[in-house]
């Protein structure tokens, strides 16, 4: 036989015969005798410490409630008081417990029960948003003490307390029963196991700060969040609403951003390639005047033409660059102008727009170099010709004098 069959035929023993209770005795009263073996077989498997002489007398039962006689936990509970207290203390409400002053117990779903498991439901929910709990870990983590650091605008603000309500309090709070589900949701929300945990428990984290803000006794905020679980759930589901649209937009600049860095990359790639060509001729002047001496016709004309050919590959080249500069700009357009017809915030059109102005404005002045540096080379190329009609045609000594 199960253990749970035990404890349930057990608890059925106990509700259908009288019960009372003296000291650490209970007692069990019945107009018959029991069935001695079938209730040691129960008792054995729940681990009670069985007595052949005290547990059972012909129709009377008693059953000890010291922890020596256990070797699990003892369920029997005088009072929803005494449940309370092993739980406040465990953050965790038995498995197996029986109530004595309504003869109650974990098959019945009593009110109670419900009201307990919200009460552990919330101090695991505050302990895993803390910034500081103790105990720190366990089942009964933060059942002690919770502390929070908030940030505010212009100061930080600390709270500490102790997640504790007085029974006499939370057993009137038949409102709580229904608060059950968003508890175990918000504990859900921020327990995926995916990336996205933490940014979830830093907007559940805003909600409740929100919530305790008008909290002036710090002891008061644990009794706030159980009577404020449905404001808690509404506001962090405002709260994740706004995160979400947040994300989205921060997403979207993102990707503006990497489309403005793509783009300046190219930009300085071409203009780059640009100016390295501009300097192929006065490079190849330099050369030409370091090696080689022109005093003849023949050499200025083979030089001259070197140069022509080399200023017209560069000029053909710089072409290809403004064509590829005109290209890039009609892609900046295309590309930017989707970000206007979003149905988003003005915050993207605004980023969209200014960074297609800017990387527009970068195009004309990479088109203007590229045509600059088109005019310079010719102007050089020209002015390389005459130095070598100059050198090759040198004044004679009587011209001189």
């Amino acid at each position: 036989m199960s253990k749970s069959a035990s404890y349930s035929n057990l608890f059925s023993i106990l509700n259908e015969n009288k019960v009372s209770v003296s000291s650490d005795l209970i007692t069990i009263q019945s107009d018959k005798n029991f069935d001695a073996n079938n209730l040691e077989k129960h008792l054995n498997s729940i681990g009670y410490i069985f007595d052949n002489h005290r547990t059972i007398r012909a129709n009377k039962i008693e059953l000890s409630l010291e922890a020596a006689n256990w070797d699990a936990k003892c369920p029997f509970f005088e009072t929803w008081q005494k449940v309370f207290d092993e739980v406040d203390t465990s953050s965790i409400l038995p498995n197996f417990y029986y109530v004595i002053e309504d003869k109650t117990s974990n098959f019945d779903e009593h009110i109670n029960a419900k009201k307990l498991q919200v009460f552990c439901k919330v101090r695991e929910l505050l302990a895993q948003l803390s910034d500081h709990c103790e105990p720190s870990s366990g089942a009964a983590k933060g059942s002690r003490k919770l502390v929070y650091i908030v940030e505010l605008e212009n100061s930080i603000s600390k709270h500490e307390f102790k997640p504790f309500i007085l029974w006499s309090k939370l057993s009137k709070a038949d409102y709580i029963v229904s608060s059950l589900p968003l508890v175990e949701k918000l504990l859900m929300a921020i327990n995926v196991g995916d990336s996205q945990d933490i940014e979830r428990k830093n907007v559940l984290r805003s909600a409740f700060s929100e919530l305790i803000s008008g909290c002036v006794d710090q002891n008061e905020i644990f009794s706030t969040i159980i009577r404020s679980l449905a404001e808690l759930d509404k506001k962090y589901d405002a709260h994740h609403e706004l995160f979400v649209k947040r994300f989205s937009v921060n997403k979207v600049l993102l990707e503006i951003n990497e489309q403005d860095l793509k783009y300046t990359s190219k930009i300085n790639e071409i203009v780059s390639s640009a100016q390295n060509k501009a300097l192929t001729i006065p490079g190849a002047l330099i050369a030409i005047g370091a090696i080689m001496k022109i005093d003849h016709i023949a050499d200025a004309i083979a030089v001259g033409v070197g140069l022509l050919v080399t200023t017209i590959i560069i000029h053909r080249s710089l072409g290809v660059h403004e064509a590829t500069i005109t290209h890039i700009n009609k892609q900046v357009n295309s590309d930017f102008k989707r970000y206007d017809t979003l149905n988003e915030k003005a915050e993207i059109r605004a980023q969209a727009v200014s960074t297609a102005k800017d990387l527009n404005l970068l195009l004309r002045k990479a088109s203007k170099n590229s045509s600059f540096i088109k005019k310079c080379i010719w102007l050089i190329l020209l002015s390389s010709l005459l130095f070598l009609i100059f050198s090759s045609f040198p004044a004679s000594p009587s011209e001189l004098i």
